[in-house]
């Protein structure tokens, strides 16, 4: 792209839509780093992702909170000096939304969008150590764009179990959301869709449930979720809220090491994750299961409920972003 052509993302009406940079908000075109700088040739960028529904209150963002932690202590945990306080990156999360939905001609139509904040060494340079501890930060804001109308169930899925166990917590922390650790899943990912299927799911070195690539996958079983502890997959924000969810239609969460037998004699399988909140899951490999089943359906109307701020739970995880502004 030429610097003198518009930016624009799908799916927006029309005009460049702006990035928070270190916070300034700057055109779409702008928000570029250099092809040797340390986060595109080390691969250390560190990010998060959330949700942004369209309530009655306007724009309100799912788990702000606990998505910017989690945010702060992937830099931390990668080496990086701060990118800000929890406090400060809310309130820039809210900047950043608002900047592109609340003019008259703003480029970004009304309906849930997808925010995600980068930490980044964007400095260029060759080394191994970057030329400086201090990140850059990005927050960009895109229409929520997916084949499953927002809030909604999505269709079953066939997934397919990884030839290789996760990455063990001795390697990398689980909880640390840095662009690397995607590079295994990416590649099973896309030769498990050669083979016909839409997801791969990990094993921990044991032989135990571990998650999908981008999503935390739960087992209901016997009137229960089961679903592994957070010290071997990724605390994910929307499995907090399924599980939050769960409770609340008298499914109980049973947190713990789910043996793989367990996930085979599962009454039903589900994906959970930002974008798609609710994924039932039809084919493990060669066992097929009934879906969606009646847990799944009754969690997603439940979250659909929640992100639009129709439920008693919006008040937990819905947070307006205008106040903030």
């Amino acid at each position: 792209m030429t610097t003198d052509q518009t930016a624009q993302t799908p799916g927006r009406p029309g005009g460049e839509a702006v990035v928070w940079r270190d916070g300034a908000l700057i055109p779409y075109s702008q928000a570029t780093t250099h092809v040797m700088s340390h986060m595109s040739a080390r691969g250390s960028q560190v990010f998060d992702v959330l949700i942004v529904g369209d309530t009655d209150d306007g724009p309100s963002a799912l788990g702000l909170r606990p998505h910017v932690a989690r945010f702060v202590r992937s830099a931390e945990l990668m080496g990086m000096d701060p990118p800000g306080s929890v406090g400060a990156l809310e309130q820039a999360v809210a900047a950043a939304v608002m900047a592109n939905v609340s003019e008259p001609d703003a480029p970004l139509a009304p309906g849930p969008m997808i925010v995600k904040m980068i930490a980044a060494w964007a400095d260029e340079g060759v080394g191994i150590t970057p030329a400086t501890l201090t990140p850059t930060v990005f927050i960009v804001v895109t229409p929520y764009d997916s084949p499953t109308p927002f809030g909604h169930l999505a269709e079953p899925v066939k997934v397919k179990t990884a030839p290789m166990p996760k990455i063990p917590a001795s390697v990398l922390p689980p909880s640390i959301k840095v662009a690397a650790a995607y590079t295994p899943g990416i590649r099973h990912h896309l030769a498990a869709e050669k083979e016909g299927f839409d997801h791969v799911v990990f094993r921990t070195e044991s032989g135990d449930l571990a998650e999908s690539v981008t999503s935390s996958l739960l087992v209901v079983s016997g009137g229960r979720i089961l679903a592994p502890p957070v010290d071997v997959v990724l605390d994910g924000i929307t499995r907090r809220v399924v599980l939050d969810a769960a409770q609340y239609i008298d499914v109980p969460n049973d947190i713990r090491p789910v043996a793989w037998d367990e996930v085979l004699a599962a009454d039903e399988l589900l994906l959970t994750s930002t974008v798609k909140a609710v994924v039932p899951i039809g084919r493990l490999d060669d066992q097929r299961f009934d879906a969606p089943g009646p847990v799944s359906t009754k969690l997603a109307e439940v979250l659909s409920a929640i992100e639009t701020g129709r439920h008693e739970l919006s008040r937990r995880w819905m947070t307006p972003l205008a106040p903030l502004v």
